[in-house]
């Protein structure tokens, strides 16, 4: 795909192929309703939470991945959450591409997720690469929740003899974990989680905006590089989370990056809510009323989009990093 200006090939880049993934189904794959009653919230997409590790990639796509990564961490910046990340990189590397969109890859998510995931419409949230701050006291990742609905962590780098940098998830509701957070300042131990991962190509899937994690801090210093591929889920009735993030993106990626993927979000999204509504809900049998009501409930996405062009921009929150 045609990147923005300056986004260049890596040197490190190879063509995509196929080949590179290795899947082995995970072990286990737990349920938001094993986290807790309410963990589903109002718009989980599926009864999934998250796996265990499971192999990824084979031994030659570590390989590719890590060079590439490796030559992408010079163009790193930290925001107010994440110390030191890269994203875009799909458009400099074909390779990661096609951990973004490749159909094999898509069809063994979609079943894992049990949802009709598809890549996803910003390409910046499609595969975002974490590393290792370079101040020790601060974490990889935050506490939080996606604002994607599925994603993989897979594991670039090899986690053996590494202190710290562990993935960590809350197992209990999302809403459950903020309250404590906000009240306590940090979780139960006993419902805290951190899923081991065998060595690098492994990665674990989850339902992101409903399972709560982080990654810790590093103990000592190490080499920890984690990519997050993220993908958009289609819903008759449930927008997918990214639709209401456009304004923090705007901050995160900035305007000629956000406006240009945001409407491109929203041209699919409604894309998708516009075939539904020919399909199931343009009927000779609905009141006018209701049929005005329901398309323009397809086109929100595109509504909101809009608004952003009228919207000012807010101050940025990532830097490259060393200059924030």
């Amino acid at each position: 795909m045609h990147g923005p200006p300056g986004y260049d090939r890596l040197a490190s880049d190879v063509s995509w192929d196929a080949a590179y993934l290795e899947f082995r189904p995970p072990e286990r794959v737990y349920t938001l309703d094993e986290l807790g009653e309410e963990a589903a919230g109002p718009n989980a997409f599926s009864p999934v939470a998250i796996t265990e590790p499971f192999r990824f990639l084979t031994d030659e796509g570590v390989r590719v991945l890590q060079e590439i990564c490796a030559e992408l961490e010079g163009s790193a910046r930290g925001s107010d959450r994440i110390p030191k990340f890269v994203r875009g990189g799909v458009y400099r590397s074909e390779f990661l591409w096609g951990l973004a969109t490749d159909p094999k890859l898509i069809a063994w998510l979609r079943e894992l997720a049990q949802a009709p995931i598809e890549p996803h419409p910003v390409s910046h949230h499609a595969v975002h690469i974490n590393y290792a701050p370079d101040d020790l006291s601060l974490n990889v990742d935050q506490w939080h929740a996606d604002i994607t609905s599925f994603d993989y962590v897979l594991m670039v780098t090899d986690p053996h003899d590494m202190k710290g940098g562990r993935f960590e998830y809350f197992f209990g509701p999302v809403e459950e974990g903020k309250a404590l957070l906000e009240r306590d300042g940090e979780l139960p131990a006993d419902r805290v989680r951190s899923p081991q991962f065998p060595g690098p190509g492994w990665a674990i899937f989850q339902q992101g905006h409903r399972v709560l994690h982080r990654a810790t801090r590093l103990e000592e210093p190490h080499e920890r590089v984690t990519i997050v591929g993220s993908f958009f889920t289609p819903h008759p009735q449930i927008d997918d989370p990214t639709a209401t993030t456009m304004p923090r993106l705007r901050r995160v990626d900035g305007d000629a990056i956000a406006l240009v993927e945001g409407s491109r979000f929203a041209a699919v999204a409604a894309a998708r809510k516009l075939e539904r509504f020919a399909a199931a809900t343009a009927d000779f049998d609905r009141p006018p009323e209701d049929l005005r009501t329901a398309l323009r409930e397809s086109i929100a996405d595109v509504e909101r989009m809009l608004a952003e062009f009228d919207r000012e921009p807010e101050p940025p929150i990532a830097a490259p990093v060393g200059r924030r």
